[in-house]
């Protein structure tokens, strides 16, 4: 099936079983790669993320006129619940609109291709999830006044999600609660954190909060352990796509 060992693939299913939600603790809704640092919130000068953020930020400008110009060229929203990380029961209240670079592990070529600082600043970060990665996403996530992202955990714990916020509503007006502690959005300063925490979000104002969102691999799985991870996801969609074939089937 893959590198991973017979003990690490149990722990894996052992953990679709024996999770515990709470909002202290990692608590991902499909499984638990053991042995991996569990936080909340990361700093922006973390020693695993300073070589880059700053960088990333000095091209914030750059990458909110190219969301600016998607919008211009009015694409709409790819937002599909059943193909993300969010069932539809989470999105509550405003309009939820994303505009994706990477969709599963996919480059989406057409929106990557209009938006060329964007897929420059990204390829630059270390770790980008890419790839065999069902629960890897890039994309411009637009939060409508009034919308609110219920709390929620996401599937795994192999990624650290990080939010480059482009367009923040007024001072008070919108935030993230990771764990226990809530922050809130400046624009050109990146948020990182755990996703595998409970987590929420909101937009209490009166225009709309753009963030780029993206997914890193957790920086303590090696090289070798990715690998394997991602051919552990190759072969469970190839079963599936076997198995849909044969349903198929006359």
């Amino acid at each position: 099936m893959s590198n991973l060992s017979t003990v690490a693939r149990a722990q894996l299913a052992l953990a679709r079983v024996c999770r515990v939600p709470g909002a202290n603790r990692p608590a991902p809704s499909l499984f638990f790669y053991p042995g991996l640092t569990a936080k909340p919130w990361y700093e922006r000068d973390s020693p695993q993320f300073a070589s880059w953020v700053r960088k990333l930020e000095e091209s914030t400008a750059a990458i909110a006129r190219e969301y600016d110009h998607l919008r211009e060229l009015g694409r709409p929203s790819d937002y599909q619940p059943e193909g993300s990380d969010h069932d539809a029961g989470l999105h509550k209240g405003g309009e939820w609109s994303w505009q994706s670079l990477i969709d599963r592990g996919q480059v989406q070529q057409e929106v990557w291709k209009q938006c060329p600082e964007t897929a420059s600043a990204l390829q630059a970060v270390p770790g980008l999830c890419l790839g065999n990665m069902p629960f890897a996403f890039t994309f411009f996530s637009t939060l409508k006044p009034g919308c609110r992202i219920t709390a929620h955990h996401s599937p795994c714990n192999l990624r650290v999600r990080v939010h480059l916020p482009l367009v923040v509503p007024e001072k008070g007006s919108c935030g993230i609660r990771v764990g226990n502690e809530v922050r809130e959005w400046k624009t050109g300063e990146a948020l990182i954190f755990d996703d595998s925490f409970e987590h929420e979000v909101w937009n209490n104002g009166s225009s709309d909060r753009v963030v780029l969102l993206f997914d890193l691999w957790h920086w303590e799985l090696a090289k070798e352990e990715v690998s394997s991870i991602q051919a552990m996801f190759k072969e469970v969609e190839s079963m599936r796509d076997a198995r849909q074939r044969k349903s198929e089937t006359p």
